[in-house]
């Protein structure tokens, strides 16, 4: 097994290590929408770990198909379940539909493949960027009104994974994005199982 893979192989068994305390800590009737973004996390994180241990290409495949949904669902996902555990359901509702587009956005964009109109992709990523920023906004906005750590530090690992990771990608050494990325979301996982079951 070369270094790459056991790093991908360690940073897949952290993710679906944070994600499956989730899905033990949230339950599914009460937080359906926090439990269905762990869901999301461990499917993800159990697809590349497969894939590392494997080498399946069809593993390889689902994983790549996981990374577009990972960077639009789980954020708003937890945003909703939060923003109606404060009893803020116009605002849960706006972060739910904002969801939508951006996953119908997505599954066009694998349909057409890399044939695909550039500015249109220029407008997806766009729209992705705005959305991430707007639920990380909002996420500090209630982590205030809340007066929670936990709230907080889930918002500053969003956005580790979403600019940090692409930064550390394009800026410090290429290859340091994913440990950048995984890192943040299994602290996001983490953090998000201690938020819906109530802890600050």
């Amino acid at each position: 097994m070369s270094d790459n893979s056991a790093v991908s192989t360690a940073l897949n068994v952290l993710l679906c290590g944070a994600t499956g305390f989730g899905l033990y800590k949230i339950g599914p009737s009460e937080h359906p929408y926090a439990f269905t973004a762990c869901m999301m996390g461990f499917c993800h994180g159990l697809g590349g770990l497969v894939s590392g241990l494997t080498g399946d290409e069809n593993a390889k495949k689902v994983t790549e198909t996981t990374t577009g949904f990972m960077e639009i669902i789980p954020l708003p996902l937890v945003n909703v379940n939060l923003y109606l555990a404060a009893e803020s359901n116009n605002i849960a509702l706006g972060h739910g539909l904002f969801i939508v587009p951006l996953a119908v956005g997505v599954i066009l964009n694998m349909v057409k493949g890399e044939s695909g109109d550039d500015s249109e992709g220029g407008v997806l990523e766009t729209l992705k960027t705005l959305t991430v920023l707007g639920n990380i906004t909002s996420l500090l906005y209630l982590s205030i009104n809340e007066s929670s750590w936990n709230l907080t530090g889930m918002a500053l690992l969003a956005f580790m994974a979403k600019f940090g990771a692409k930064f550390c990608e394009e800026q410090v050494c290429e290859g340091s994005g994913e440990p950048v990325s995984y890192v943040s979301w299994s602290g996001f996982f983490f953090l998000t199982a201690l938020a819906a079951s109530g802890e600050k």
